[in-house]
């Protein structure tokens, strides 16, 4: 019935080719059409199963808060020339009124001015009100000890979060400013003035104003867009038009780096370099496919014609695919690559023996029946069982992997049909057109491989041998195989390229992973308790809420009393004590005694491993592992008793211009006014509140980086802690690579159960069905076996190499087994000379195209094109090495 079927098809094409072709023509101009308006989805969230609610939860955060989808701009240099820079580009980047709504890198100094003390915890406040009992030198120092002393003198636990380890970083900060203005004051007294006072006073204070890294030499600026990041084509032009205002200004700071980075840029760089991977990938696969096909049979028009036939093939299931799915993902975005490795064997089995039998039939129709009547069936069978497997992917949960099976799928019945239909269409055209022109028929040059029947032959002679060996290689490879590690390493997945270089700098400088986690709140107080909860684990570094600007009014409400303390104690403060020469001594006590505290808290930070606290006290005290190594503070104490006369005189000056200074600010800050929402500047109020102002948004970040496992997966874990509706890259990350190991095994699974079926079903036979399926197998193990032998590591993109080589690596034994069936049981020469032929092409063509991948710029998809070549070769063969020794057992029982 089958072979009856084929013969008819056969003979309509070679009797109405231009039928067929006509027909072909239609299709793939409505496919053109329809693959016009196909679109490519680079986010992570769109991998996640369809109603997952991590990833529901992370696209219903972008689309509310758009501050989620921040660019920033990584500022690295000299810490003068990088400040200069920031506050040229950033008015320049506002400009950009499409793109960008505001510029954040620093402190609002104003709204930080009127309401600081409410936002300082009690305890806090409490060592406050002690501090500033007395704004006169001496005292103050005193004061500033005994703080010092009671925060983190013995204390084993006084940096063991991230914040407090900023609280650390800004007390030191601003002592570092205070103690190097009273040194200008007595050795440089001409760059004494207010301005200098104001600025000393300001970062006492508040720190730094900039959001700049420990060392100063990296700076952030977070650019808030007018979109959000689902828009690719906004994000593409927004990072081009900030590239070009950086390219502008960096002309005019030689010594200064800068670069952007966050999800806005890596959004467009990942679609660049996966459009251009696949476009060169593409036309690479494709040429070097062709070369391969013209230097195998000796002929050029045929293999050109099977290239064409591919692109037909190609165009056909982009347009499918859009009417279908309606777009490509990050898997799916590579279709064309393996859709050219994989499609190309069905032209290689049909040209190779319809080339056959030219030579033996006079008469094209009749060629074209026995092609069709000899590799016909094979081609459907495998195709139908590589597309069978590639459509059982489509139970997965994981729409990365269910979209990549559906495409495949699709991909494969194309090739099938397009070799079945225009193909043999077109070697009819193009024989009778050299019959026209050269007024004869040219018979084509056919090639057998009579090495590969040699081979045959061999393996049938030593069979016990062979298939002994292979059952040894398959045992030590897969337990190689269950020792193959996965990669969690997203970042080492993307391309080279400079925006991910800056995370990487963003990491070291800052000591926190830009990829960030989110969770969100209906109310202030559930917001609040959140950040309590994540700031209180270790794993997690900053951690950002509207907590922060304004607390839940309870908690306001406890604080306003202390604040309302401090405020009077600091409006009593009326009185400057000047300094005379003999109190100097009281003076250089207290900055011995800080001194003192400073060195042991950089003990105390060096034990605990927070280098950039350790740094920082350096620059105060010295560094003691170095001889004559002197500090700031000892300079000032030696600058003072080398000239106590001036220092009195110096100092007392320095006092008279800070002390109103400090006293104002200090009083402005101790406002016990309650915060409200309403009180919030707009630009603070949006990064934590959505426009309707029912959603309160927590940002969470990981203290180290975040793509090393243990550190993912602890990250992940103290997240569900805080929230289980917490989402964000990395936990979505960890939440796909889970699901695509329980959906990969299960796809696995199936596509076996679905391949042995149609096999059974096909050769009606059972035990060459179970034949059929060994190569399969054994190939899988060698495969993963080869990997973890060369050090390779299995990552979100190459497991589904796994699935697909089950579709992939059938063929070859359903091609040998069919014409096994066709040619006799007895007959390992012959089809191991012909059918060995097209499987060993068709396997070096799948190869070609697989490796073709390795000349993209993505990891990723190079590691993938390396999985499924050794994949294809190991599958090739386990099917030479077993299925002819093992037939050749079927004959002698029989």
């Amino acid at each position: 019935m089958k072979e009856r079927l084929l013969r008819q098809w056969a003979r309509f094409v070679a009797t109405h080719p231009w039928w067929v072709l006509a027909f072909m023509f239609v299709l793939i101009i409505f496919s053109v059409i329809f693959a016009s308006d196909l679109r490519m989805d680079m986010l992570w969230s769109d991998m996640l199963p369809s109603g997952d609610p991590m990833a529901q939860e992370f696209e219903r955060i972008i689309k509310e808060f758009k501050s989620t989808s921040t660019i920033l701009i990584v500022i690295q240099g000299e810490e003068a020339a990088i400040k200069k820079f920031a506050d040229e580009i950033a008015p320049e980047i506002e400009e950009l009124e499409a793109y960008i709504e505001r510029v954040d890198y620093k402190l609002d100094k104003e709204f930080f001015g009127r309401h600081g003390f409410m936002l300082t915890d009690i305890e806090d406040l409490r060592n406050t009100t002690d501090m500033f009992n007395d704004l006169n030198l001496v005292p103050l120092l005193n004061n500033i000890n005994n703080n010092f002393e009671k925060e983190y003198v013995g204390n084993d636990q006084a940096l063991d979060t991230r914040t407090k380890e900023d609280e650390a970083a800004r007390a030191l900060d601003g002592l570092y400013y205070w103690l190097k203005t009273m040194d200008t004051f007595i050795n440089t007294p001409a760059g004494a003035n207010h301005a200098l006072i104001d600025s000393m006073v300001e970062r006492f204070l508040y720190g730094d104003p900039y959001f700049i890294s420990y060392d100063k030499k990296t700076l952030l600026l977070s650019c808030k867009p007018t979109f959000s990041s689902i828009d690719i084509e906004k994000d593409i032009a927004a990072t081009r038009a900030i590239e070009e205002k950086i390219e502008q200004i960096q002309d005019k700071y030689p010594m200064v780096r800068a670069g952007i980075t966050g999800v806005i840029p890596l959004q467009k760089y990942e679609m660049e370099y996966t459009e251009k991977t696949m476009f060169l990938s593409s036309i690479i696969a494709l040429l070097l496919v062709i070369i391969l096909f013209i230097i195998s049979f000796r002929m050029w028009s045929a293999p050109i014609l099977a290239g064409l036939n591919l692109v037909i093939a190609i165009i056909i299931t982009a347009g499918i695919v859009e009417l279908t799915i309606g777009r490509l993902n990050m898997m799916t975005s590579i279709f064309a690559v393996i859709l050219i490795g994989l499609g190309i064997d069905y032209a290689i089995h049909l040209i190779s023996v319809y080339n056959e039998r030219r030579n033996i039939d006079s008469d094209q129709r009749q060629a074209m029946e026995e092609t069709f009547a000899r590799s016909g069936s094979g081609i459907i069978t495998g195709a139908l069982t590589t597309a069978a497997a590639f459509f059982a992917l489509a139970i997965s949960s994981t729409r990365g992997i269910k979209e990549m099976g559906i495409v495949l799928g699709i991909g494969i019945c194309c090739a099938m049909v397009t070799s079945l239909a225009a193909l043999p269409a077109i070697l009819i055209v193009r024989e009778r057109w050299i019959f026209r022109v050269k007024k004869k028929t040219v018979k084509p040059k056919v090639s057998e491989f009579h090495f590969l029947g040699n081979i045959g032959q061999n393996i049938v002679k030593h069979r016990a041998l062979y298939i002994i060996g292979g059952v040894v290689i398959t045992g030590i490879l897969l337990y190689q195989a269950f020792n193959l590690k996965f990669n969690y390493n997203m970042m080492s997945l993307e391309p080279d390229i400079p925006v991910i270089h800056l995370q990487d700098t963003i990491i070291k400088a800052f000591e926190m992973s830009p990829d960030f986690a989110m969770v969100t709140a209906s109310s202030i107080e559930e917001s609040w308790k959140l950040e309590q909860k994540a700031k209180a684990m270790p794993a997690l570094s900053i951690v950002e809420g509207i907590g922060d600007v304004c607390p839940p009014e309870s908690v306001q409400r406890l604080r306003q009393p202390y604040v309302k303390a401090l405020r009077e104690k600091i409006g009593k403060n009326n009185k400057i004590a000047p300094l005379e020469v003999n109190s100097l001594k009281k003076l250089i006590t207290q900055l011995k005694r800080l001194d003192l505290n400073i060195y042991e808290l950089a003990q105390l930070a060096y034990i605990g491993g927070q280098d950039k606290i350790d740094e920082k006290c350096k620059l105060i005290i010295g560094d003691p592992e170095q001889e004559d190594a002197q500090g700031l503070i000892m300079e000032l104490i030696e600058a003072i008793q080398d000239k106590p006369v001036l220092a009195v005189r110096q100092l007392n000056k320095f006092q008279k211009y800070y002390y109103p200074v400090l006293k104002k600010k200090l009083f402005d800050m101790a406002n016990p006014e309650l915060i409200t929402l309403d009180a919030l500047p707009e630009r603070i109020k949006e990064r934590y509140v959505n426009e309707r102002g029912d959603n309160f948004l927590v940002t969470i970040y990981a203290r180290k980086q975040v793509w090393d496992f243990t550190v993912l997966d602890r990250f992940t874990k103290q997240l569900e802690l805080v929230s289980p509706r917490a989402t964000g890259t990395p936990p979505m990350f960890l939440h796909l690579i889970n699901l695509i190991g329980k959906d990969g095994l299960w796809a696995t699974i199936l596509t076996l159960i679905v391949v042995l079926l149609l096999l059974w079903i096909d050769f009606r036979s059972l035990r060459l069905a179970l034949l059929g399926m060994i190569p399969l197998i054994s190939g899988g193990i060698v495969m993963m076996g080869i990997m973890k032998s060369f050090g390779m590591l299995l990552d979100f993109i190459n497991v589904m190499g796994i699935p697909m080589i089950v579709g992939i690596g059938i063929d070859d034994g359903v091609h040998v087994i069919h014409r096994y069936k066709y040619e006799g049981f007895d007959k390992t020469r012959d089809v191991l000379r012909s059918t060995g032929k097209a499987i060993l092409l068709t396997s070096l063509t799948t190869m070609v195209g697989f490796g073709a991948l390795s000349f993209g710029s993505y990891p990723a998809y190079r590691s993938l094109g390396t999985l499924l070549t050794v994949g294809v070769a190991a599958c090739f063969v386990m099917t030479v090495l077993f299925i002819p020794g093992i037939i050749s057992l079927f004959r002698r029982k029989k």
